[in-house]
């Protein structure tokens, strides 16, 4: 029958079904109600209304069209509607209700608030009344086409989105990190989210073990138990066990993870499975997580929880609350109000001072709350009306708890004195109790008139006062209790014992040493008796008893030393009376500061009595048994048992504290905050001493666990008074304690810690929810608007969540209250005017907020925890509606808990004018907006004051409601008049009755008195005139999306979650397209630089954005490197995101850029098509969707890229995945840097017209001549190309480099092969080395051997021959190369001069290679070229180095040799195998002798001679072998000394020939190489030691040094990334050798940290050329270089051949 009735009202109102279901299923009795009449469990219930949503929705989707026709215009010029034409067109969903209250009016009001706006729960219960109060709420019903809007299919699914995206489990990646301790770093996730911890990069290379306390499922939290947690590899597969429990970390990609169901705070730490730990010691890393609470109220079976974000929170003084039996009427103004929480002050038994902290029993309930005296009131009394609140009305509760300080008074005190910090238990504190004894003196005689005489006279109100105080403390009352000889020693009493001790004994040996005195130290007496501080004695008989030169006998001898040990003993009591007075002093500065705010300053409450109450002195000490004893007798007596009962008393400590540490334990140092007066004490509680352990007092510990679980089984949550001076420790064991009673408990906190990072050590370690901020504490509305953006939420438009990145930190989530009830009431800081557009700004912050009980009702004046005792009023009788601005507040809360509820969880501030600010909420879901202006009123206005002239508000999309208007002015004919002196009713709490409140309430633009009644539009901006926004006032919009902005987002949404989740018909279409590209496809829709995009000719360039600068990339990565920078931290002021906001350009760069190229112009058409509804969304939107897109389609292309690759990389780590995509940067074809024209007759597959290219580094390297270098493009060939599987490109690249030989030699500059520059003698060697290297790895490898190359210059002397003029096989083109070395060649360059080289000299450009006929060693250049990849030639005439190589190199280089070596071995081998016709190489000599070398017998005279010649031995007497074991960088040079330096070469030659040299020597050498040369990303290019180190390059350098001018040190000291690819190598390959492979992987993982790091931190994505010193940047280099991503994906490969890699 209920169903029936919903059905019919559903049909009459079908349009706006989804908004009224949405708002009635709020209430948990409504859909109690449902189920109970239905007879069924929440799921049939749910089935029903699908059922009856689903017959209606038939109905409204014929509404559709409809629906759309009546959109708002969107023409660019701009449409005026009257307000008129917009009621008349307008369907307003929420009924317009308007409220004008007088508070001085007792008549009660509605408590119902417009009937179909959405409403919190606890609004249920108050709407019941509404028909039988006096009607003073105007109530009309009209429509807006906005609502009907919304009521259409479209928004049908903006409201399912919204539900299944809020049960989607969200997934946060959080790293953690070696050496990291994260106490300060808060990450705060919701109940019910997946948590996956992944390691750093700095875990790179260890074995770790996981461990958490977050319990396992079906077990209870308990902090110190911990358990292991399993790890999963990127695919989830598991790889470790209960047994194998460590994981090697070789990729950050690795994950741990966690479904959390359990609120709170856990720890997470990893040890190292390596390494004994000790039981105590830290752990290696570790990390805290925070689980959101879950607040649940309303009916058991029915329950609704509270968000966070929507908690509205009143605070009420438990004390003013009465009996307990009023308790409900007087809480009922909370919930009318349209709180949901209420903080309620201490329930206990209060002491003697009436504080409402001061507890005086804790396990007793406060005896006033009885109904007449005598009867007894308990928790469970008190706990059925918090029942009620919670159940019923569906308000949650929190309570104080009271951890640090209990009453003077406490009873229980009496039996257990140690619970304190007293005389007895804590002596060091004695001196500050004789101090504040002396101060209580002092005060007493001020207040018996016996220093009036002396200027200080009773009623102490002028500065002159002060002074003779201050004067009269010092020399009167200090100087009678000598407070430094608590600290000093008895020296004449020692000089005695001295004297003895010297008479007896035998006369010393040793002379008096001066610099001996400093070991006699004082020893500070435990007791702290006078004079009791001890020296040690026999030390110093030791020391002082000794011969002295000027004295003759034995009586003068003893006379001096005593002298002596007394001059000695009296230098170290005075400098303690020193310190002691400094303190002293400090202290009497600090009471006279207190003495003068008190009495005398013009801001100060000028107190003018002396009692108990006003002291003149605040009382640090409980003075028990004192009274009318004199200083001395008290003195004695806190040495005795009358001490244990001189306590000392809470507070907060003034200045700067560290709130780590307990400032009531013993210190450091002598001083503490009670000797130096620097606590705020509260004199009626003293601070209670725990210790270290429950063991250390075991009563306290239990009496204040059951105190605090007896709070938790009452109440919701807690607020944790005093949290910055609470024990960490303590809070820790009572709030674990109060969790296993409640589980869900919601821990509120007040820090005053002025540090985020130390906030979080308090919120990690005790798992606060929220952190109590104050609204109050700023100074102005700009300071109170950068509150409410900084208390939470993202910003608008902001980021969505990336699963591929990690999350961010978090600031600690904040309870913003308007006003606490521990400060002045707001009227008294600033205005009456200013409290409503100040809690208006509150109520629009994204996170909790709240209130103090009376701010609502106009109460002018701090509520006083101490003094106040009057009650508060009830509700109805002397609080309702008309009260204050009670009515406002209410809506202000609903509105609060609505944008919370409904996911508005974005907020941006707008300052329009120094005292209007406005704050926007945004819905990321929905993209729904609402929008608040508040006036605020700091300082009074003008009384007449009129409108503010604001500038217009504007906003993107159209306005559905004005969801309210308020002001509060005075009911007089001046409405901003000051108000008269307040009157206080002497029986009962009460406010202001002279201001009158103006509420409207969901009316139409036609009704608004802030805004003029038209509105103009221009396209899809709307803008609102204001016609009259006075001070105080506060003003609320909500604006919907405009309708045609709307299908965009539908479409955007649908694209976004598709790329999200990689599945879906959008994400399907995508996946098609990639699928078909290939490497050199996705090469150029990834990367391609300015450079390379310009030569293509197509008139392209690097994007280049405004205010930033143009990106490293054309391709999308160029993109994508700066979003990842940019997203995670919302930063959405950067030029990248401006750009986007201002215009399409960066959209139609990309999709138009990818339409240039054939294979990529489908994937330009679906991105054109994507980008399209993007470009219709508010402009604000626009980054957060574009990120979303453009990153996943990144995401998409990288996939396809690694699916494209070999085993190795496509089911590899993320290290391998990341540096097989970067090989795509150096990879392309370019117009202005082809490979020479092929062999017509080259056997398939043919070589395409423009061929792939191998840049050497980018951005310097990228076209033209500087393009190809031979030696880097084999170098880096086999990474790049052979290991990721790109056998042709290899083999086009080999072939074209070898029809470009000339004299032997490769090219160094291919330069097409037009003009070829051959000036090296290396990259012949490394074309070889590479040929063997692709045989080997290529499938049907060996048959490039018989590959026809189309020869440019088949002689040295020859002009160049165009294509298939001359071919040659391969293997003869090798073999020519070595027989070219083996006869020997001396050349000149041709052309030589200034056309090819402007530096060189002329001696440069002749050239000579040859083989040494002894050793085999070749050999060539000399020492005015440098033919090697150290080829740096200065240039700087000014430094006179211009002409001279750096580094010449000339004679035999170690790495030639070792390439050498492998290649002929490789010869050898394919010789062998007949897959050549030569076996070895001839020369004939001057004489015509003909000498034969087989491959063999040249490789063996090699191995035979290299250790000989290369290996500098310990025994080695050659002067300049500087350093020995290491392996010399030449043999033969021109200048011999170079042969000897420590380059870091060798590694090369020891891993392409490890069987060349002795491992020993070659492991030796390696040490050294590890010593000197390795640096954090690279190898130093010269030994540290070296005269010629030169660690920074800087090529601009113009000083006339001449090693450095110019750059000239290039290869002086500079760390260059590529080497260290081939000394890792070689540690790997000589480690297994030696029987040290373990400890090396772990060696190179640690190594490879810094190489991982810089491939997901740089922009480029890949790794530079070079650093300078220590790895520092180096402003010259290449931001990405080939051969260090080709260099390093080889040591991969080797690791994962090792097994290494898992």
């Amino acid at each position: 029958m209920l169903s029936e009735g919903i059905k019919w009202l559903v049909i009459s109102t079908r349009r706006n079904f989804n908004a009224l279901l949405n708002i009635l299923m709020g209430y948990q009795l409504f859909r109690w109600l449902i189920s109970a009449l239905n007879g069924g469990t929440q799921m049939q219930t749910q089935m029903q209304m699908q059922k009856v949503q689903a017959s209606v929705d038939k109905q409204a989707n014929a509404d559709e069209e409809e629906a759309a026709a009546t959109a708002v215009p969107t023409e660019s010029a701009p449409v005026k509607i009257s307000a008129n034409e917009l009621s008349a067109t307008a369907v307003m969903g929420n009924a317009g209700s308007q409220i004008s209250s007088s508070n001085s009016s007792s008549s009660k009001s509605s408590s119902n608030q417009s009937s179909s706006s959405k409403s919190s729960s606890n609004q249920s219960s108050s709407s019941k009344s509404s028909s039988n109060q006096s009607s003073s709420i105007k109530i009309t019903n009209s429509s807006s086409t906005s609502n009907r809007d919304r009521s259409s299919e479209s928004l049908r699914k903006h409201h399912s989105e919204a539900l299944t995206m809020s049960k989607d489990i969200e997934s946060h990646s959080i790293p953690i990190a070696e050496g990291v301790n994260a106490e300060h770093v808060l990450y705060r996730l919701k109940h019910g989210s997946k948590l996956g911890v992944h390691p750093d990069v700095s875990l790179l290379g260890r074995k770790i073990i996981l461990l958490t306390n977050y319990p396992a499922e079906g077990k209870k939290f308990v902090r110190t138990e911990y358990r292991i947690l399993d790890w999963q590899s990127k695919d989830g597969k598991p790889i470790t066990s209960e047994n194998h429990p460590e994981v090697h970390v070789v990729d950050t990609d690795i994950y741990s993870e966690l479904l959390l169901k359990i609120s709170g705070t856990f720890r997470f730490y990893f040890t190292f499975a390596d390494r004994e730990r000790k039981a105590d010691a830290p752990p290696d890393g570790a990390l805290y997580v925070q689980v959101e609470p879950t607040l649940n109220v309303g009916p058991v079976g029915a329950q609704k929880v509270i968000p966070l974000n929507s908690v509205r929170c009143q605070t009420v003084m438990t004390k003013l609350l009465g009996p307990l039996n009023t308790w409900e009427a007087k809480l009922r103004v909370a919930k009318e109000s349209g709180y949901n929480v209420i903080h309620f002050t201490p329930i206990q038994e209060l002491g003697g001072s009436r504080s409402g902290y001061s507890l005086r029993d804790q396990l007793s309930v406060n005896s006033h709350f009885a109904a007449k005296k005598g009867d007894k009131v308990t928790f469970d009394d008190v706990e059925k009306m918090i029942k009620k609140c919670r159940q019923e009305w569906g308000v949650a509760s929190i309570c104080d708890i009271v951890l640090n300080h209990t009453a003077n008074e406490s009873e229980w005190l009496l039996k257990h004195p140690d619970a304190t910090y007293s005389c007895a238990t804590c002596p060091y504190l004695r001196p500050a109790f004789l101090l504040d004894a002396a101060l209580a003196q002092c005060g007493a005689d001020i207040a018996a008139g016996k220093l009036e005489h002396l200027g200080v006279p009773v009623i102490i109100d002028q500065e002159c006062h002060l002074e003779a105080l201050k004067y009269h403390l010092h020399n009167a009352y200090l100087s009678a209790v000598n407070i430094h000889e608590l600290y000093q020693c008895d020296v004449m009493g020692y000089v005695n014992e001295f004297m003895t001790q010297v008479r007896t004994r035998e006369p010393p040996k040793n002379v008096t040493k001066h610099e001996r005195f400093q070991e006699i130290q004082l020893i500070q007496d435990p007791e702290y008796r006078r004079l009791g501080s001890t020296i040690d004695f026999e030390l110093a008989l030791d020391i002082f008893n000794a011969f002295h030169g000027d004295c003759f006998d034995e009586e003068a001898r003893f006379r001096k030393c005593a002298e002596t040990l007394r001059h000695h003993l009296d230098w170290l009591n005075e400098r303690v009376r020193a310190e002691i007075q400094g303190y002293l002093s400090y202290a009497i500065d600090n009471c006279l500061a207190g003495v003068r705010y008190e009495r005398v300053q013009h801001d100060g409450p000028h107190v003018k009595e002396i009692s108990i109450k006003y002291a003149v002195f605040m009382t640090y000490f409980t003075h028990t048994g004192t009274e009318g004893k004199t200083l001395k007798e008290i003195e004695q007596d806190m040495y005795g048992k009358v001490g244990e009962f001189l306590m000392a008393h809470n507070g907060w400590v003034m200045g700067t504290s560290d709130p780590l540490l307990d400032f009531a334990e013993q210190q450091p140092t002598r001083a503490n905050v009670y000797l130096k007066r620097e606590l705020i004490a509260w004199g009626d509680s003293v601070k209670l001493r725990f210790g270290k352990r429950p063991e250390d007092s075991p009563y306290l510990w239990r009496h204040m666990t059951e105190y605090v679980e007896t709070t938790a089984r009452i109440f919701d949550g807690v607020r944790l008074d005093n949290c910055h001076s609470t024990p960490l420790h303590v809070a820790e064991y009572l709030l674990d304690a109060a969790r296993k009673i409640n589980p869900e408990l919601y821990v509120v906190a007040e820090l005053f810690t002025n540090s985020d990072a130390t906030d979080n050590v308090f919120v990690n370690r005790l798992g606060i929810t929220s952190l109590i901020r104050e609204a109050l504490s700023a100074w102005d509305s700009h300071e109170q608007g950068r509150l409410v953006y900084r208390y939470g939420g993202a910003p608008v438009g902001g980021f969505y969540a990336n699963p591929n990145r990690d999350v961010a930190s978090s600031v600690a989530h904040a309870l913003f209250m308007d006003l606490t009830h521990d400060n002045p009431s707001a009227v008294e800081k600033r205005t009456v005017y200013d409290l409503l557009p100040s809690s208006a700004l509150v109520a629009m912050a994204c996170c909790a907020t709240g209130s103090n009980r009376g701010y609502d009702e106009l109460v002018p004046h701090h509520i006083h925890v101490v003094d106040e005792e009057r009650p508060y009023q009830e509700w109805g009788k002397a609080v309702d509606f008309k009260t204050g601005i009670v009515a406002a507040k209410r809506a202000l809360n609903i509105l609060h808990g609505q944008l919370a509820e409904e996911g508005f969880t974005q907020v941006y501030v707008d300052q329009m004018d120094p005292n209007v600010v406005a704050v926007t909420r945004h819905s990321p879901t929905t993209h729904q907006t609402v929008i608040l202006v508040a006036h605020t009123a700091f300082s009074y206005p003008h009384p007449n004051a009129g409108a503010t002239n604001v500038r217009p508000l504007r906003f993107e999309g159209i306005l559905d409601e004005i969801i309210l208007e308020a002001n509060l002015t005075m009911k007089s004919d001046k409405p901003f008049d000051s108000p008269a002196p307040f009157k206080k009713d002497a029986n009962v709490l009460n406010g202001f009755k002279q201001f009158q409140l103006h509420l409207q309430e969901h009316i139409p633009l036609s009704k608004s008195q802030v805004f003029e009644t038209n509105l103009y539009q221009d396209g899809n901006n709307t803008q609102l005139n204001f016609a009259n926004l006075r001070p105080g006032t506060v003003v609320a919009i909500r604006v919907s999306m405009h309708p045609i902005a709307r299908k965009s987002f539908d479409r955007l949404q649908l694209v976004t979650n598709a790329l999200r989740s990689e599945s879906g018909s959008q994400c399907e279409d995508l996946q098609a397209i990639v699928t078909k590209l290939d490497l050199n496809a996705l090469s150029r829709a990834l990367f391609s630089g300015d450079q390379e995009e310009r030569d293509m000719g197509l008139g392209g360039s690097a994007y280049d954005i405004p205010n930033f600068g143009p990106l490293v990339y054309c391709g999308l990565q160029g993109f994508v490197s700066l979003l990842t920078e940019i997203s995670p931290r919302d930063d959405l002021g950067h030029p990248l995101c401006n750009n986007l906001r201002d215009g399409n350009w960066m959209m139609d760069y990309i999709a138009d850029r990818l339409n240039n190229f054939d294979d990529l112009k489908p994937l330009s058409v679906w991105m054109k098509a994507t980008f399209e509804p993007l470009k219709n969304v508010p402009r604000y939107l626009i980054p957060c969707y574009f990120d979303a897109i453009v990153s996943g389609v990144h995401n998409v292309l990288v996939n396809q890229v690694n699916q494209l690759m070999p085993s190795f990389i496509r089911d590899g780590h993320h290290f391998t995945q990341s540096l097989a995509l970067a090989t795509l940067q150096f990879l392309a074809a370019c117009r202005s840097a082809n490979l020479p024209g092929f062999s017509l007759a080259l056997s398939p597959p043919k070589p395409p017209k423009l061929c792939v290219t191998l840049s050497a580094g980018l951005p310097h390297f990228s076209t033209g001549y500087m393009r190809c270098w031979g030696r880097d493009t084999f170098i880096a060939l086999r990474g790049l190309l052979l290991l990721t599987g790109r056998f042709n490109e290899a083999r086009y690249i080999i072939i074209g480099f070898a029809s470009a030989m000339r004299h032997g030699l490769i090219p160094n500059l291919l330069d097409n092969g037009t003009k070829p520059r051959f000036n090296c003698r290396d990259a012949v060697w490394w074309w070889l080395h590479s040929i063997a290297q692709y045989v080997q790895a290529a499938p049907k490898g060996s048959d490039i051997l018989k590959d026809k190359v189309s020869r440019i210059f088949p002689y040295d002397d020859s002009e160049p021959h165009a294509p298939g003029e001359f071919d040659q096989l391969l293997y003869d083109v090798m073999q020519e190369a070595l027989q070219v070395h083996f006869q020997g060649l001396q050349y000149r360059e041709r052309n030589a001069g200034h056309e090819i080289d402007a530096h060189m000299t002329d001696q440069g450009f002749n050239n000579h290679i040859g083989v040494h006929p002894e050793t085999g060693f070749v050999f060539g250049g000399n020492s005015a070229n440098c033919g090697t990849w150290m080829d740096k030639m200065g240039s700087s005439e000014k430094a006179g180095n211009r002409g001279r190589p750096s580094t010449p190199r000339d004679g035999s280089a170690v790495e030639l040799i070792g390439l050498q070596y492998a290649v002929l071995r490789f010869l050898q081998g394919i010789s062998e195998q007949k897959l050549i016709p030569y076996s070895g190489v001839q020369r004939k000599g001057p004489s015509g002798a003909v000498t034969k070398w087989t491959y063999k017998g040249w490789a063996d005279r090699i191995q035979s001679n290299f250790d000989a010649h290369f290996f500098v031995k310990e025994t080695d007497s050659t002067k300049v072998a500087n350093k020995k074991s290491i392996y010399k960088d030449s043999v033969g040079a021109t200048q011999d000394w170079t042969d000897f330096q420590l380059r870091c070469n060798f590694p090369i030659a020891l891993t392409v020939a490890p069987d060349l040299c002795n491992p020993q020597c070659a492991w030796a050498a390696l040490e050294q190489a590890k010593k000197y040369l390795l640096g954090p990303l690279g190898m130093k290019t010269l030994d540290p030691d070296d005269w010629n180190y030169r660690a920074n390059y800087d090529n601009s350098n113009d000083s006339g040094d001449c090693t450095v001018a110019h750059g000239a040190n290039y290869h002086q000291g500079p760390e260059w990334v590529w080497p260290i690819g081939y000394y890792l190598r070689a540690r790997l390959i000589f480690a297994k050798k030696c029987g040290y492979l373990d400890e090396t992987i772990e060696e190179t993982w640690v190594i490879l940290r810094a190489h991982l790091r810089e491939m997901q931190t740089s922009h480029w994505r890949g790794l530079p050329e070079l650093t300078n010193d220590n790895g520092s940047y180096c402003n010259d280099s290449c931001r990405t270089q080939a051969w260090s991503i080709g260099t390093l994906l080889e040591v991969l490969n080797d690791l994962h051949a090792l097994g290494a890699d898992v």
